[in-house]
Formats: C-alpha cells, sequence, structure tokens
C-alpha cells in the first residue's frame, strides 16, 4: 500500500469529507443489502448488516512522549480505502503507514475508519496520546534527552553588535555530489558538498524524512535535525618533501578537501548562528517548519563579486567587523600560517508568509532593508514577516598539510563551486553560498526565539537562557569523497 503522509499544515486548510454512514444511498454498488428475519407472529423484518469491526492498530505513539510527530499503522480485512481525523480536524482520506506532524504539547486523538469493498462504513479505531513539552513543567517530569541543565546565565549582547543571538557547534556529517533542494533525487547531479545537521540527507531527503529520522551531527541532536550545507573548500594538493604539485589519477592536478574547525565542544567554536535581522525584534516569527533557503549566488566570479553583507572571506588577523573594521575579501584572502580562514554567509530573514520554497529558492524570501522613518532595519512590503536570521561562520586553519608551500599561505584555494580557476592575482572563492532547510524542533526554536533574541540576549554553546542547554556534538560518518573535476563533480551543472 503506497505510503502518504499527512502535515497538519496540510490538515488545517483540507475539506472536510463527510463520513460514510451504514445505509446511506448511492449507486448499485454501493448501497448496502437488507435482509429479512422472521418474527414469530410470521412476519418478516429487515436486519441491517453488522457494522465492521474497527481497523487493527499495529503501531502507534507510546502514551506519553516528547516527539512532535506520531506514525501510526493499521490494516483491515476487505478495507477499500481508510479514513482518519486528528484531533478536530477534517476528516480525510489516508493510507497505512500515517504520519502527522509537527503535533503541539497537548492531548492527541486519532480516528480510522474503514470502508469495505461494499460501501459500509466500519466502527472507528481510536489511537489516544499525550505530547509533553520537552521543558519538564515541574520535578516529576524529565527535560527531552537531548537537553542538559545549565546554570550559566547568557549575558546581554553587546550594543552596535548582534541585536540577540544563539550559537551552536556542528561537526561535519558526510560529503557527497548531492543537493535536495536543487537536485531533489538526482545522484552526483550538484558539485562536492559539506553537510551539517542530519546525519541520514542525501538527495531524496524531505522534509518529513528529517524531522522524523536521523540522528544530527549538531547540538541538540534530535531537537535540530535541520540540514546545512556548503561547497566544500579544497587546496592543492603538494608532496609533502619536495612540494612539487601532485597529480589525481587522471593526470590532472590533484585536490584536497580543507577541514573546517568544527565540532569539539571545548573548541568552543561556533559556525551556526541564529539572531535578528531587524531591529523590532519583538516583531520576529519563528522560521516554518520545512522552510528551504539558499544565500549567496553559487555562480559568483571575478567581476560578479557578491555583496559582502551577504558573503563574506577575511583572515582572523584582520580582527574585521561589520560596526569597526569592515576589512572584507570578496575571494579567498591569502592568508598565512598559523592565521584561520574565516568565511560568513547570511541568510535572508523577510519571509513572504505563504512559500516554503521558491523556484530559484531565493524569491519566497528577502533581506531586510533601512526604514524610510527610522534609522533600524525592516522588511519590506513584498516580504514582510521577519523570522529569525540564520547565518554560517566557518574557519578554516592554515595548515602545513593544507597550505602553499612556497608562501605558507592559504593561497590558491578554491570552492568546489566555482566555475573558474584560481591563481596567484585571481583569488578563488567568489562563488560562495550556502543551503539550510529547517527541521528544528518547534518548541526549541521557538524558545531559541522568544529568550535569546526577544531578550537580546548572547547564547553561546546551545545555551537557551532558561535553564536548559542543547547537548553536545556527535560525528558524523565525514566520508571523503574522490574530488571530481575539481570538486564541480560528474553534472554538467558547474554553479550548483
Amino acid at each position: 500500500m503506497k505510503k502518504q503522509n499527512i502535515n497538519l499544515a496540510i490538515a488545517l486548510s483540507a475539506i472536510a469529507m463527510p463520513i460514510l454512514l451504514t445505509g446511506c444511498g448511492g449507486s448499485d454498488e454501493s448501497t448496502d443489502s437488507v435482509s429479512v428475519s422472521t418474527t414469530g407472529s410470521g412476519t418478516t423484518a429487515p436486519t441491517t448488516p453488522a457494522i465492521p469491526a474497527a481497523p487493527v492498530v499495529s503501531k502507534q505513539p507510546e502514551s506519553v512522549t516528547q516527539s512532535p510527530y506520531a506514525k501510526v499503522e493499521f490494516s483491515a480485512t476487505d478495507a477499500k480505502s481508510y479514513r482518519c481525523q486528528l484531533n478536530t480536524e477534517a476528516v480525510s482520506e489516508c493510507v497505512s503507514p500515517v504520519i502527522f506532524y509537527p503535533l503541539a504539547a497537548q492531548q492527541h486523538q486519532l480516528q480510522i475508519w474503514h470502508v469495505a469493498a461494499d460501501g459500509r462504513q466500519s466502527q472507528p479505531a481510536v489511537v489516544r496520546w499525550q505530547v509533553n513539552s520537552i521543558f519538564p513543567a515541574n520535578s516529576t517530569e524529565r527535560p527531552h534527552a537531548d537537553l542538559a541543565t545549565t546554570t550559566v546565565q547568557p549575558a546581554l549582547s553587546n550594543d552596535n553588535s548582534w541585536r540577540g543571538i544563539f550559537r551552536i557547534n556542528c561537526d561535519l556529517s558526510h560529503s557527497g555530489y548531492v543537493d535536495p533542494i536543487v537536485y531533489p533525487g538526482k545522484t552526483d547531479a550538484a558539485h562536492l558538498h559539506n553537510f551539517y545537521g542530519n546525519v541520514l540527507l542525501d538527495q531524496h531527503s524531505t522534509i518529513e524524512t528529517l524531522f522524523t529520522t536521523g540522528d544530527a551531527s549538531c547540538q541538540g541532536n534530535t531537537l535540530n535535525r535541520s540540514a546545512y550545507w556548503v561547497p566544500a573548500l579544497l587546496a592543492p594538493s603538494y608532496d609533502a618533501d619536495t612540494g612539487q604539485r601532485l597529480l589525481d589519477k587522471n593526470g590532472d592536478p590533484a585536490w584536497k578537501v580543507v577541514p573546517a574547525v568544527v565540532g569539539g565542544d571545548d573548541q568552543a567554536h561556533e559556525v551556526f548562528y541564529y539572531s535578528a535581522g531587524v531591529d523590532d525584534v519583538s516583531s520576529i516569527q519563528s522560521i516554518p517548519l520545512g522552510l528551504k533557503m539558499i544565500a549567496g549566488n553559487p555562480a559568483g566570479k571575478p567581476g560578479q563579486e557578491q555583496d559582502s553583507a551577504i558573503v563574506r572571506w577575511h583572515c582572523q588577523s584582520w580582527e574585521s567587523s561589520d560596526g569597526k573594521n569592515p576589512r572584507w575579501s570578496a575571494g579567498i584572502p591569502q592568508c598565512l600560517a598559523p592565521d584561520r580562514v574565516r568565511m560568513d554567509i547570511f541568510f535572508p530573514s523577510c519571509w513572504n508568509g505563504l512559500d516554503l520554497d521558491s523556484a530559484d529558492h531565493k524569491s519566497h524570501l528577502a533581506y531586510p532593508v533601512k526604514s524610510t522613518t527610522s534609522a533600524g532595519m525592516v522588511c519590506p512590503g513584498t516580504h514582510p514577516v521577519p523570522i529569525v536570521r540564520v547565518s554560517f561562520h566557518y574557519a578554516f586553519g592554515v595548515k602545513p598539510d593544507v597550505y602553499d608551500p612556497k608562501t605558507k599561505s592559504s593561497q590558491g584555494w578554491r570552492l568546489a563551486s566555482d566555475s573558474y580557476d584560481s591563481t596567484a592575482t585571481t583569488l578563488g572563492g567568489m562563488s560562495l553560498h550556502g543551503d539550510w532547510f529547517n527541521a528544528w524542533h518547534p518548541e526549541a526554536l521557538q524558545k531559541i526565539l522568544d529568550v535569546c533574541i526577544k531578550k537580546r540576549l548572547d547564547c553561546h554553546d546551545g545555551n537557551l537562557g532558561n535553564g536548559f542547554r542543547l547537548n553536545g556534538t556527535r560525528p558524523g560518518a565525514q566520508n571523503t569523497p574522490e574530488i571530481i573535476n575539481k570538486g564541480l563533480g560528474h553534472g554538467a551543472h558547474g554553479g550548483h
């Protein structure tokens, strides 16, 4: 039986389907038959066929759970179709297994009917369960398994800096030539990406698979199954003894992946931020579940440099800042060892309020603009809904195994998405961009917004500002794919 997914957001707008009642009129094929019986006086009276028994439920959620989704499996003999009703929502056609998400912290009830081949509708199977908050309401309840208690209280964010911010660590999950946003379902269609977050992410990933399955390499684990990915950063590969450029199996110059400084909670190097993009933090809404977006231009190149307010590079020794020292580079600067190369990617934070994606994966969102009536940043009228701003911040160590042996610098580094060659005078990395797919537990993300951002706190290391913090990072597969065509891969799509 084909699997069907039911999202509560869809169920809210579904057209109610009336429940078929035994004995209702219809075509000859669906009209109930009527049998007769003889009474004691010798007369006959019609008898109504027995209502079919309820479907048998073989899998259901635990009676008390903190999971914001539920999977239910059911079956019935001689079932032509099934109908489901969650809580007070409209009755709709369904098939087994059925998945509901996201589910609020409350009592839930699911009723399931089957329709027999003769058109009769069964008695309902009823499933009831309680979804509890991930944060304990009293001493008898436990916090979610992916939360830890903390006595550290975040400080207020600095003036002329972040308006309110939440920072987390992630470890590299895996790498591959796929992109479930741009090339869903296609293998080896994209350039080489490094993926963070949900460890099961692949070309077939959907919001259902992200939200309901898999561990994650980011702090928060199952509370943060979102997927984050960027093009791999590559360095020319040299012989460690002679300093000569190595060749790959095809006789072309060889490349190696430059690892980012991520993971390892003791390093306290946060790579993903959630912050305020507009000045009126009280107006910011949480990010809708399933939102997909891309920041930056994968086709960027010399002569088409990108806006440093969206993507940028710098050496950490530059001590760059937006307020005091806006020293940024459109391409990968030649930073000297033991410096670090830093990249920043800022995602749009104004939503049209309607679409979770768009044809170019950008048009449903926009960047804040300067207000015409005040000095602050606001959302444009075309995209009036301010949401939490997502940004990526990576650092890459300029170390002997990846630096240029002559200059001991990052000279020659490139992104797997670069459609041009980097040289001593032409900086690589001008195609800098990132992808993000939201699968946060809604309650966790709402707490980040309500406490860290709206209260203008600087929440480090997964600290939620309410006495809890997200648990630590966990390692992913960290596979090392072959570098094909300078990272551009098998596809002819080059830029993405």
